[in-house]
């Protein structure tokens, strides 16, 4: 016999230009990702002619100012590597919640050509070369922004004492280094609005949840924990605005308080964007709690009726039957199945997936808040919060 749910989902991130050109200079492999080979070469590439570019330009002076300046370390030696590990985790998540769908038989057996379809079609989204194209215009119209807007000033290194001219150390950093970082983010972001895409077409099939179901969102609560995929990415981000931030603060430009509205406004916007998607199947979820509190209310009432008449109503008929008789449990698991059904959560998320992300997304901004308020005191004032 056939397996009914063989295993159908692609991967969604093992494809693509980037990806093939990494397969050719044996940076990665097909059934690894070789982290071991990849983040050294991408921190080499970003650092080591960064330093070289910075000493022919001026010396030690601007080699010591290369070495204690923290926004080059936010972006090379914790936002690149994190992106590279934000891969591997949403590789591994995606296709485990893509093919719970039809392990749980969620999809059911007769939507399988459609899912497979669905499928297909992300794999072809992953090899466009389109969208890299554009990643890369996006990437290079940002640097020349960032090359004209004046931010290097406050990076001695990158900018000439005298003229003001951007230096070849300057142009690396956002040309390189930068580019990377932002390509990198830029990636990531498409891998997971193909994800959006699998999600939206799934939740037009004709699913097979069922409103009983402990994890109180009717089959779909394993959806709640992939957006935990994305902390890399989010502690990449965080990493390099907070390092942007902190400079700022220290260059007297802004104040903490100022920055209360920006990280409230960033803390929604990560949320949304990575929660968002999951109320695509909030109008299923409802329908069937709706259809659920009806039906399963209908048989509970009716239970109840009927044990109340044999055990209550004609009690000493049965009294020799009363002890481990299975009509207790019946009624118990039956009212717990109704309560699962009453308790349902129309909204697939975890509690314990929103706060990753907000962890992820406040450790970084920890160096900005000290800035103005020493550890000592911060960690204090927490301690007195808590207590």
């Amino acid at each position: 016999m056939n397996d009914p749910t063989p295993e159908i989902p692609i991967s969604l991130i093992r494809g693509g230009s980037f990806y093939w050109v990494q397969e050719k200079a044996r940076l990665i492999r097909p059934n690894t990702w070789d982290l071991q080979k990849r983040l050294p070469f991408a921190i080499a590439i970003a650092w080591l002619p960064l330093l070289v570019l910075s000493f022919v330009h001026g010396g030690f002076r601007d080699l010591h100012a290369v070495l204690v300046d923290y926004r080059v370390y936010a972006r090379i030696f914790v936002a690149i590597p994190l992106l590279l590990i934000g891969q591997i985790t949403m590789e591994v998540r995606f296709r485990v919640m893509s093919q719970h769908f039809l392990d749980a038989n969620v999809v059911r057996i007769k939507d399988l050509p459609r899912f497979r379809e669905i499928m297909e079609k992300a794999r072809r989204l992953r090899d466009a070369k389109l969208p890299e194209v554009l990643a890369i215009v996006v990437v290079y119209a940002q640097a020349s922004y960032f090359l004209e807007s004046g931010r290097m000033r406050y990076a001695s290194w990158a900018i000439e004492s005298g003229s003001n001219s951007i230096t070849a150390a300057g142009y690396y950093s956002i040309l390189v280094a930068h580019a990377l970082f932002l390509g990198l983010l830029l990636l990531a972001l498409w891998k997971w609005a193909i994800w959006v895409y699998v999600l939206r077409q799934i939740s037009r099939l004709n699913l097979h949840l069922d409103a009983t179901n402990g994890d109180l969102n009717g089959g779909l609560g394993f959806l709640g924990e992939v957006p935990r995929s994305f902390v890399p990415v989010v502690l990449a981000i965080s990493a390099v605005i907070g390092a942007t931030w902190r400079s700022q603060i220290l260059a007297g430009q802004l104040t903490v308080t100022s920055l209360y509205w920006s990280a409230g406004l960033l803390a929604v916007l990560i949320l949304l964007v990575f929660f968002l998607p999951l109320a695509l199947f909030a109008p299923k979820l409802l329908r069937e709690k709706r259809e659920g509190n009806l039906k399963y209310g209908t048989l509970q009432h009716l239970h109840s009726l009927q044990f109340r008449e044999k055990w209550t109503e004609h009690r000493n008929e049965h009294i020799e039957e009363l002890l481990g008789n299975p009509d207790l449990s019946s009624l118990a698991d039956l009212s717990t199945s109704f309560k699962n059904v009453e308790d349902m959560i129309i909204f697939p998320f975890r509690k314990s997936a929103v706060i990753a992300l907000l962890l992820a997304l406040a450790f970084p901004m920890i160096p900005v808040v000290t800035t103005q308020i020493p550890l000592k005191e911060l960690i204090k004032d927490l301690f007195q919060a808590i207590h």
